[in-house]
């Protein structure tokens, strides 16, 4: 009859107990380092009333297509942005696109959005950025960029509202805006690229066609910049820019 073991026995049970935990364990993807988005130019759209009085934009970044799922994806965060929606774009219907959990993590000179990307190499999130405000008749606004994660080079667009007149943005567009069928322009600026820690910014200012000749209207500017939409302000707003924020795209390059 055997007797209890000995602490030599004890020894080599526990250290096989300890290899196989480690086995099973393995790196979770949360520990894992986050993959560069460098499968093609990051890109970042601004929609100035894309949400009523604010400037909504939308940020891409898309994987190596070497790049092993699921992923760890950091991508640069404004400060002072609310974040509505991150996930995955597949490519086909909107409503497919994978909605994924994110935090927000420190990066070099500024935040950082993290997602876990798992089965599509194209990451988005999309934010509420800055406040609108009225300059002299014009709705004015500017947008602060961090590069907080790796260097990329980087598109900046910016998506104008069909009433939108005297539009001014800077950095200058090289060229013409696209034009989609409800009259909204997308104007494209020269690509950027942007080492880590590099503040960027893009400032733009605009009319509206019922504001123009008004005085002081932040109402009445808001009123002709979302005309219809301000009735459906509430929780619906966030549903609409959801349904639209890459239909308005499409529209525009297809143009």
């Amino acid at each position: 009859m055997a007797g209890p073991p000995t602490g030599s026995h004890r020894f080599c049970a526990l250290a096989v107990v300890f290899l196989l935990a480690v086995a099973c364990w393995g790196p979770s993807p949360a520990a894992a380092q986050p993959v560069p988005v460098t499968g093609a130019p990051l890109e970042v759209q601004l929609w100035p009333g894309g949400m009523q009085g604010y400037t909504l934009f939308i940020v891409t970044g898309t994987l190596p297509e070497t790049t092993e799922l699921p992923a760890v994806v950091h991508l640069p965060f404004p400060p002072g942005a609310q974040v509505i929606w991150s996930g995955e774009v597949l490519g086909g219907p909107l409503e497919f696109d994978p909605e994924r959990e994110h935090r927000l993590v420190e990066g070099v000179g500024g935040g950082a959005l993290e997602i876990v990307a798992e089965d599509s190499l194209v990451v988005q999130y999309e934010a509420v950025g800055p406040a609108l405000a009225t300059s002299d008749g014009l709705i004015v606004s500017e947008f602060t960029w961090v590069q907080s994660t790796h260097a990329a080079e980087v598109y900046f667009s910016v998506r104008m509202p069909a009433s939108a007149e005297s539009v001014r943005i800077e950095p200058v567009p090289p060229g013409p805006p696209l034009i989609n069928e409800a009259g909204e322009r997308l104007y494209t600026l020269t690509p950027v690229t942007l080492a880590e820690g590099t503040v960027h910014q893009v400032a733009f200012a605009y009319g509206a066609r019922a504001a123009v000749d008004g005085d002081d209207g932040r109402s009445n500017l808001i009123v002709g910049l979302i005309g219809a939409l301000a009735l459906a302000l509430s929780a619906l707003i966030v549903v609409y820019v959801r349904d639209q924020r890459r239909a308005g795209s499409s529209e525009v390059e297809n143009a």
